[in-house]
């Protein structure tokens, strides 16, 4: 803050010489002159003053037998002066000033965050439709009512926030978890099973159950019944309730040929550039679209500074070609490729069953690598079926 005071009064740098320099600072201490950045060199004072106060220092600077000599001139007043012939000068930092002041009216960045499953182009799509974009005059948006707009827009949206700060607008949204369709508590259900399997341990919360440990059951079968009978043989229908642990058997294949075909890079790349800004794209590149033979990899850079996004989105596509090769893969090779197919489908389909054994059968097939898995599986299989009761 010191510092932004001082360039705006001016200051200077001189050097003190003299018999006796110790005399002269404590004069001007006395006179309540302000001396900053003294340093000593030999028989010469280094010293910084404010400029308003330099003509003090002569008289102090005669008292104590010391020569001043003026060396440096800065701040605002000194630019001021040594510019005042050169209107241009000041006319560019008018226009300067002018345009800076009227690009922060506008919107000139969306940043988004918060989505997973909703596409950025769909986000940025809604928000256009209900007139945000880049280029939006800030005091024609109301965030309450784009927040509420938004929520009715998309329903896959749960929370939303909208802030706009300088020139850039954050979207930050929560998404909505599908909750698993559930029979409400009050309508009566049974539980029947979702897989056949060997039963090996039942939970029941509610309901009277139809089948015990070690028993055989096939999809779709009555686990729990909702129909209970107190002690007085008095029947009433419930909203059954249970966990259901079986042995089930599972089973995942996965096939790949030998012969494949691959694409391999020839070397040859081509590099196309554009520059947008204020919603206007500018091709830094008069490079055309290649063919068919080439793969695009986009590189979008937004141009920050000192953190604050500017419009100005940098982008960069390279064009790499290829050519197709077939290769014929060894036995190992294809089993090994199968092999790691299986165990990401193994980590999908089963990611919530605990696998208790597991037996691979690979074998090669009319020219194709072929991988079975066989697994016994612990899962719970009981699924609420509602009882529809007719009047």
């Amino acid at each position: 803050m010191l510092k932004i005071i001082r360039f705006f009064w001016g200051y200077v740098v001189f050097t003190a010489t003299g018999a006796f320099p110790e005399r002269f600072m404590n004069l001007t201490a006395r006179a309540g002159i302000n001396l900053f950045n003294v340093k000593k060199h030999g028989d010469v004072l280094y010293c910084s003053t404010m400029a308003s106060e330099y003509k003090a220092l002569r008289k102090l600077a005669k008292k104590s037998s010391t020569k001043l000599k003026l060396k440096e001139k800065h701040g605002l007043p000194f630019f001021i002066k040594k510019y005042k012939k050169r209107k241009g000068v000041f006319i560019g930092i008018v226009c300067f000033g002018l345009t800076l002041y009227l690009l922060s009216l506008y919107v000139w960045s969306i940043n988004i965050q918060g989505n997973d499953t909703i596409d950025k182009s769909e986000l940025h799509g809604l928000m256009k439709d209900i007139g945000v974009s880049v280029g939006t005059l800030k005091s024609e948006l109301d965030t309450p009512m784009i927040e509420k707009m938004l929520m009715n827009s998309c329903e896959g949206i749960s929370w939303v926030s909208v802030n706009i700060k300088g020139s850039t607008l954050s979207l930050e949204l929560k998404e909505k978890i599908k909750p698993p369709d559930l029979i409400p508590k009050e309508k009566p259900c049974n539980v029947k099973s979702s897989k056949g399997g060997q039963i090996i341990r039942m939970e029941i919360y509610e309901g009277t159950p139809e089948i015990n440990n070690g028993d055989a059951v096939v999809k779709g079968q009555l686990l729990v019944n909702g129909i209970v009978e107190d002690d007085f043989g008095v029947c009433s229908i419930r909203h059954a309730d249970a966990k259901i642990y079986a042995l089930t058997k599972r089973a995942l294949q996965k096939e790949l040929d030998l012969c494949q075909i691959e694409k391999v890079p020839t070397g040859k790349v081509v590099v196309r550039k554009r520059l947008k800004f204020f919603g206007l794209e500018m091709p830094l590149t008069l490079v055309p679209i290649p063919g068919q033979d080439y793969e695009k990899n986009m590189q979008v850079n937004n141009i920050n500074a000192n953190g604050i996004s500017l419009p100005f989105t940098y982008y960069k596509e390279v064009w790499s070609q290829f050519y197709e090769k077939k290769v014929t893969l060894s036995r190992e090779e294809a089993m090994e490729k199968a092999m790691e197919l299986l165990k990401k489908e193994e980590q999908q389909e089963l990611k919530d069953i605990k696998i208790i054994n597991t037996d691979v059968n690979k074998k090669i097939k009319n020219g194709k690598a072929v991988v079975k898995a066989d697994y016994v599986c612990e899962e719970n299989i009981a699924v609420k079926e509602e009882i529809i009761l007719e009047n």
